[in-house]
This record gives structure tokens, C-alpha cells and sequence, in this order.
């Protein structure tokens, strides 16, 4: 089993990487000033390669509106990007190894 933990953990790494990346877009456009946030460029910027026939397939609206008041994870639309990349690049692990199984509206199933 010791495999298949390290295997997990070196996925979970990869995910966080890309996802700490997009936080960090998202909290540096809010802290110049942005009122609105493209979601596709956000995920250029992050290392996603995703197209805009992803994006209407995942139903994220393309502008995101800022509320600079509230944690970027809370208004941006992480979580289905979040299950595309797992059900893209690691489907073996069903998506989403520990949350997200089938209580959510997003298209790729868990």
C-alpha cells in the first residue's frame, strides 16, 4: 500500500501546485485593483491547458465578478476545474480521491 500512498501524495502535489498557482493569479488581479476576472486566462496562468469547449462543457461562465471581501476560493469557480483535472490527467483515481463523489452538478461524474 505504501506505493499507492506515495503515488497519491506526488498526484496531490501536482493538483496543489497548479491550484496554489491559481490562487495566487486570482489574489494578485484582486490586488490590482480587477473588478472582473477572465476564468480562462486565470487557468492559462495557472498551467491549466483547458479550451474554451472545456470551459462551456463545465458551465463556468467566462467573467468572474470580484468580491474582494470574501477568499478567492468562495467566488471563483475552482471546483470543476478542480474534478476536470483529476478526471483528465489521474482517472484511476476517480476524480477526486476524498471529496466531491457525486454531489455535485459538475458533468465529469466522480
Amino acid at each position: 500500500m505504501k506505493e499507492v500512498s506515495d503515488a497519491l501524495a506526488k498526484v496531490t502535489g501536482q493538483a496543489n501546485e497548479i491550484f496554489g498557482k491559481m490562487g495566487a493569479a486570482v489574489e494578485e488581479a484582486v490586488k490590482k485593483g480587477a473588478r472582473e476576472l477572465n476564468v480562462a486566462e486565470i487557468t492559462r496562468l495557472s498551467g491549466l491547458q483547458i479550451d474554451e469547449g472545456t470551459l462551456d462543457h463545465l458551465e463556468v461562465d467566462r467573467i468572474i465578478h470580484v468580491h474582494p471581501w470574501l477568499h478567492w476560493r468562495d467566488y471563483f469557480p475552482w471546483r470543476p476545474l478542480w474534478c476536470w483535472w483529476w478526471h483528465t490527467y489521474h482517472p484511476w483515481h476517480r476524480c477526486c480521491p476524498y471529496w466531491w463523489t457525486r454531489c455535485h452538478r459538475f458533468p465529469y461524474p466522480c
